[in-house]
């Protein structure tokens, strides 16, 4: 019976060659963009899944006023371990940035944090050498996966190895005694080399890295609770008493524990580590993956009703010969689930020659793994549910006809259909032009994040990172005067952090006047006296810092956030005193706004210390002939510190990385939105086709009475007109009404706007249109003698 159902099936396919192509087409297309988009979601929400406690391990965050951060104090940790005894452990991570020499070999590495001794014990990172309870108990020992290892002693056993790293002002030399895998892409953390927290807690090079200073926050602390324990919130709050009873001089602030496997695609915070996702993207294309199989769907069921009538005498005789509904029902379905299959097939094809292409636009190392139960069951799962949900309604539609009538040659087809097909193409019209409205919504604010005045000129600013070993003053002096030499140099400064990747900030900030349950935490940069005029920013009041000044060293800089948020006026504030970090210190100017962070998060009032020593140079070049620019920058660096590697970035690029995300969607909205389109066009190129078919004798006599080609076209086309415009008033409420909600995750946007709906509804017309005209003229320029032969 079966076998009979398939053969019946494959000999219809074969027989509607345009129907099974134009279906075939669109369920192939919509099921690969489908594999692709879930393979993309799969792999964003599998993150730190991998690790053994999962479950278990939160990170600790807090808000003080409304500033959300994802770093919190050094003591924090071990109080929590000695206090509460829902916390089974704790590790802290800090993230440092270092030139590490092997011999005379140099590499600067960015990747590395200091780790507390028991951080493998709660993370499940394999080592392949060492013992990972002991591996960071030393204070000169250090681990490397097995990449670095790879780079820095080839394939000889690394374990006793020795490397130096210049993380203080004196740097250490370490002993290798743990090598691990390497990092899973779908960690969100990512290391090449992990060093002992101890060797930071006792560094010379920072300030504020006392492990007995609670204003301080600099680490990212992670807790594993007790099995089963899950009483979350009343822990928050003991969490907060701790907070409160060890740090007295400041304000309540809330802490909250956030689950490990909620990292990557729910953190927006201050001080975050890079790389993060967003969970809002996961919904979306979630949503566009839905959509395009839905518009497929609507295609099937769109054709298969069309062309309904050619099939009823099918029916009737199947019926008249004793055929039951229910088998008339499983031999459609069974169809549809054939259709769907074979698109299934070459789905995956399609998918697996564009996998290279998305990988790279999605920044994934995705792949279609057929040999995955999990992979391959839901592929299948996917075209069994695509083949019942689009075959389902023509199936019972088709076998609903009644014999008598059908073969007496009766119209079987009422215009319950028609409202039905009507309504279908409505839908899938709806779904592009809201994808369409999409993609110029988010492009626009792509636009406007890439252009608008982030408060300094970020074009031509190169930075260089320095060594932080011997006399800096004495080499930095030196490095001074070779940059003033050089005609295509036009500034330059030196600074502890660059200003887009600031990890730290300090709560410790007292002034006249402050109120005792404030407590706010002010991201701080060192930086010498040509800051200001090297990055172009704005000094409104007071003055910038004078290297020739030594009073300065124990002077500060505000923004204007910072100004207002200590409840003074930028004209009053110069004068005033502060304390940062137990130094007082005078404030004698206020730099306008500028942003240094991503535009979904308000500008933070930020404090500019002076400092002679750091670990970057920020040099402005003049625009023409980069290359030579770099090249003169390499050959100053080489001259003055031949030991180490040249390695520069640019600013404006790393303010680009902080959107990855966003132009990654941006990329990804504007192919599947001509997807979208695509898919919708190859059904109404083929419900035009039918319906064109469907009246050819009507045709013939209005040509024969002396209509014209014009007017022929105008009476096929303005049907399908009529839907498009009413998908286009279903849609554009539906689509400002998302967009909207997507833009208030930004706190600097753009208005949607009217254009947007106008573009997008002339060019789905204009689509629509040109694709219901190319067969409303060939149906027009048919001869009508042809079509009116038999009457």
């Amino acid at each position: 019976m079966i076998k009979n159902y398939l053969k019946i099936a494959w000999r219809n396919l074969v027989r509607n060659k345009a129907y099974t192509f134009i279906n075939i087409g669109g369920l192939s297309v919509g099921m690969a963009c489908t594999i692709l988009i879930l393979l993309w979601v799969r792999d964003e929400v599998s993150y730190d899944k991998f690790n053994k406690n999962a479950s278990q391990i939160y990170r600790l965050t807090d808000d003080v006023a409304g500033t959300k951060a994802a770093v919190s104090p050094l003591p924090m940790g071990p109080a929590l371990k000695q206090q509460l005894p829902a916390v089974k452990d704790f590790t802290r991570l800090v993230a440092m940035h270092s030139i590490v020499s092997i011999g005379n070999r140099k590499f600067d590495e960015k990747n590395i944090y200091y780790a507390d001794p028991n951080f493998l014990q709660i993370f499940s990172y394999p080592l392949l050498q060492g013992d990972k309870a002991t591996a960071l108990s030393r204070p000169d020992g250090v681990i490397l996966t097995a990449a670095a290892s790879q780079k820095y002693f080839g394939t000889e056993n690394a374990i006793g190895k020795t490397l130096y790293a210049d993380d203080d002002i004196k740097g250490h030399n370490y002993v290798v005694t743990g090598v691990m895998q390497n990092i899973p892409h779908n960690s969100h953390l990512q290391f090449d080399m992990l060093l002992p927290l101890t060797v930071y807690e006792h560094s010379s090079n920072y300030s504020y890295n006392n492990p007995q200073e609670w204003g301080n926050f600099v680490v990212y602390t992670y807790v594993l609770l007790n099995d089963e324990f899950n009483a979350i919130g009343p822990l928050e709050r003991q969490i907060a008493a701790i907070n409160t009873a060890n740090d007295p001089m400041h304000g309540k602030m809330t802490y909250t524990l956030q689950p490990l496997i909620d990292i990557h695609l729910h953190s927006n915070l201050l001080l975050d580590v890079a790389g993060q996702g967003s969970s809002q993207s996961v919904n979306i294309f979630s949503l566009v993956a839905l959509f395009i199989l839905l518009i497929a769907c609507v295609n099937f069921m769109n054709l298969s009703t069309a062309i309904a009538g050619q099939r009823a005498k099918e029916v009737g005789l199947r019926k008249t010969v004793g055929a039951l509904r229910p088998q008339l029902i499983i031999q459609f379905l069974s169809e549809s689930l054939l259709l769907a299959l074979i698109s299934l097939i070459i789905g995956i094809g399609i998918a697996r020659l564009l996998m290279p292409l998305f990988n790279d636009l999605s920044a994934k190392n995705i792949s279609v793994n057929l040999f995955d139960l999990r992979i391959t069951g839901g592929l299948l799962g996917i075209a069994v549910s695509v083949g019942l949900i689009s075959g389902s309604y023509p199936a019972f539609f088709l076998s609903s006809f009644k014999p008598v009538k059908v073969l007496k040659g009766i119209q079987v087809l009422g215009g319950k259909k028609s409202y039905l097909r009507n309504g279908l193409v409505v839908l899938q019209f709806s779904i592009s032009v809201i994808l369409m409205v999409s993609t110029l919504v988010v492009n626009n604010q792509l636009k406007f994040i890439r252009n608008r005045d982030i408060g300094f000129n970020k074009e031509n600013l190169l930075y260089l990172q320095m060594p932080q070993i011997g006399d800096l003053q004495q080499n930095y002096g030196a490095l001074k005067a070779s940059l003033g030499q050089n005609t295509h140099i036009t500034n330059y400064t030196l600074l502890e952090h660059l200003p887009t990747d600031l990890t730290t900030g300090t709560t410790d900030v007292k002034w006249d006047g402050k109120d005792p349950n404030k407590q706010i935490i002010f991201p701080h940069i060192g930086a010498d006296g040509n800051f200001i005029k090297t990055f172009g920013m704005h000094i409104v009041a007071g003055r910038s810092f004078d290297d020739n000044n030594k009073s300065d060293a124990a002077n500060y800089i505000l923004n204007e956030t910072a100004v207002k948020t200590m409840g003074m006026s930028v004209s009053s504030s110069v004068g005033k005193l502060i304390t940062v970090n137990g130094h007082k210190g005078e404030i004698i100017g206020v730099v306008r706004d500028f942003n240094f962070k991503p535009v979904q998060q308000l500008i933070q009032p930020l404090i500019l210390r002076y400092t002679k020593q750091g670990g970057f140079v920020v040099v402005r070049t003049k625009p023409a002939n980069m290359p030579q620019n770099i090249a003169d920058l390499k050959a100053i660096f080489q001259k003055i510190y031949p030991d180490y590697p040249f390695s520069y970035g640019f600013v404006d690029q790393d303010l680009s990385r902080l959107y990855l995300s966003e132009q990654r969607m941006g990329e990804l909205f504007n192919i599947f939105s001509v997807v979208s389109i695509i898919v919708s066009c190859l059904g109404l190129f083929g419900l035009a086709t039918f319906a064109a078919q469907k009246r050819i004798k009507e045709i013939g006599v209005r040509r024969v009475l002396g209509a014209s080609a014009t007017g022929i076209v105008a009476l096929l086309a303005k049907d399908f007109v009529k839907l498009v415009a009413v998908a286009l008033i279903v849609a554009f409420p539906l689509a400002w009404w998302t967009m909207d909600k997507w833009l208030d995750n930004y706190v600097y946007r753009i208005h949607i706007s009217w254009w947007m709906f106008a573009l997008a509804g002339i060019l789905t017309l204009l689509i629509a249109l040109i694709t219901v005209s190319s067969q409303a003229i060939k149906a027009a320029l048919t001869n009508p003698v042809k079509s009116l032969k038999t009457e």
